[in-house]
């Protein structure tokens, strides 16, 4: 599973071994036991990459072999990539621009995530 932290200083990515349904239960419990609202939906998350970066290659290869719901690739011109990846967003509800989104994949299009953000740093952003 793939966590995207959305905080006011910014975006990371982390792969994590823990379950979907567990990280889920986690952050719920937390919420309940100090009073704080949370909501969870499911939606997507974009993030525009450069077309040259070689993880992409590698996902699009892993892509046409394995078909996904879980992530779609979009043509921006002829220098960049959207990668529109399904998920859900985990949030309090009283500050929504917050949160952590969660992508629950194939190991194999989660390792190629990685490398494309990893060798991108580019920030995130939420589109519905």
């Amino acid at each position: 599973m793939l966590k995207l932290t959305y905080t006011s200083t910014g975006v990371t990515l982390e792969r994590s071994v823990e379950s979907f349904e567990a990280a889920i239960r986690q952050r719920v419990l937390l919420g309940l036991r100090i009073g704080e609202p949370v909501g969870l939906e499911p939606t997507s998350v974009c993030l525009l990459v450069s077309h040259s970066l070689p993880a992409l290659k590698g996902l699009m290869g892993e892509i046409s072999q394995t078909p996904t719901h879980a992530i779609a690739l979009i043509e921006k011109g002829a220098t960049q990539v959207e990668m529109r990846l399904q998920g859900y967003w985990l949030a309090q509800q009283k500050n929504l621009g917050e949160g952590i989104f969660f992508i629950n994949t194939d190991p194999a299009l989660e390792n190629h995530l990685v490398k494309i953000w990893q060798s991108s740093h580019q920030d995130a952003s939420c589109c519905s």
